[in-house]
């Protein structure tokens, strides 16, 4: 038996279904649970367990008769036992002896994703399932930020709300208490697998008043999302124009008259850090593109250098903004990352980091995304003053205010 098919038998042994009498965050009831403790042949064991869902590994229940699923023919809950196996900690362990959010970040899309696998597969071996791209991530929000190596905890995802195309997955870190430590939402959209278009995927049938109650505020989230794009289809282009003035005046004088500057105040363009990395086949998710979980890592982790190098602390990450995935990335690509601090106030500060794909070959540059941190930092000195000093600059620190207004 090849190692990777032999990985995947032992997984299945470890596999068993479990029942319990309720969950107080997303209401589990049924639920598949297996431990990470394996070793694999991906940068991460957990998601290779994941990964293993939608090759055949495991069956989801058959769905009901109108064709509809319920949220626990879905439901998937990953063990992190820390304190009993050595390898699972140090694949984890962070500079500062603590776990890796990048790691983190990695594992919750690899779960959502297998979440999303489960609820669209018919049990057919003959059908050819939809391809499953993640679509976006909303805010990843840090609750507990101890994230401890000394405790065990259990990753949790469970299908929230489905469309026609697209399927919202709440994924949820938890500690052995059941508090939540870490907390993601994400967006996935199916494709026919003839690329032909959008694929259609179950209905989703909430049992328990928790389970309604998600659906509802989801479905509330997505028309919400619909009516602010319109919005924003209708606006003028420089609506914002009166507040980037504002903002631009300490930021040029400081660009054009260095001598003239404010104290305790920084160019923005000079916080930025930058990085370029090939991406490798090792890094490719099951539709052959890279790995979603991949590029919020390394976006994640260029952006905590920069807060580190900004604050003179180590910094905490506190949050993660909503992220689309405009383009995908293709195995062979480099992948040029950008970041700036473009707001700083007290001890927050908020970084935003530019993914850009690389062609060499072709002589193509093309921007695939961008992401936008919250951290914390109890530095030695207080944080400067970030002064944008182009417009584009300002409308970065415009929208990091409102972010910072709404939390």
């Amino acid at each position: 038996m090849p190692l990777l098919l032999a990985r995947f038998a032992r997984l299945g042994a470890r596999t068993t279904r479990r029942f319990s009498g309720g969950d107080a965050s997303l209401g589990a009831r049924t639920t598949r649970r297996f431990s990470g403790g394996d070793a694999s042949l991906h940068r991460s064991a957990i998601t290779q367990h994941l990964w293993a869902l939608r090759d055949g590994a495991f069956a989801p229940p058959p769905p009901r008769a109108d064709g509809s699923r319920v949220p626990a023919h879905s439901r998937v809950c990953v063990d992190y036992k820390l304190t009993s196996d050595a390898e699972l900690r140090s694949r984890y362990e962070s500079a500062f002896g603590t776990l890796r959010v990048g790691r983190l970040l990695e594992d919750m899309d690899a779960l959502a994703g297998s979440v999303a696998f489960l609820h669209v597969d018919d049990g057919d071996a003959a059908t050819d399932p939809p391809i499953l791209v993640t679509a976006s991530m909303e805010k990843m929000e840090l609750v507990d930020e101890r994230l401890s190596l000394d405790e065990d905890y259990a990753l949790v995802g469970q299908l929230a709300w489905a469309g026609r195309s697209s399927l919202e997955i709440a994924a949820e870190l938890r500690r052995a208490d059941g508090a939540a430590a870490l907390r993601a939402v994400f967006t996935f959209v199916a494709r026919r697998a003839d690329g032909s278009g959008a694929a259609t995927v179950p209905a989703l049938v909430p049992e328990t008043a928790d389970e309604r109650a998600r659906h509802a505020a989801a479905a509330a989230k997505q028309a919400a999302r619909k009516a602010r794009r319109a919005a924003a289809a209708r606006a003028p282009d420089d609506d914002d124009g009166a507040a980037v003035d504002a903002l631009l005046g300490p930021g040029r004088v400081a660009r054009d008259f260095p001598g003239q500057a404010d104290d305790g105040c920084v160019p923005m363009a000079s916080t930025s850090l930058r990085n370029a990395l090939m991406c490798h086949p090792q890094e490719r998710n099951t539709a052959g593109r890279v790995f979603g979980g991949v590029l919020m890592r390394r976006a994640l982790e260029l952006a905590f250098a920069t807060a580190f190098s900004y604050g003179g602390a180590a910094p905490l990450t506190k949050a993660l903004d909503r992220v689309d995935f405009v383009r995908p990335v293709d195995v062979g690509s480099l992948l040029a990352l950008k970041s700036h601090v473009v707001f700083a106030e007290g001890k927050t500060m908020h970084v935003d980091v530019s993914a850009a794909v690389w062609r060499p070959d072709k002589r193509e540059s093309t921007l695939t995304n961008t992401f936008s941190f919250v951290f914390t930092v109890d530095g030695p000195r207080p944080l400067k003053r970030v002064l944008p000093s182009t417009r584009a600059e300002a409308r970065l620190q415009l929208a990091a205010m409102a972010r910072a207004n709404d939390t």
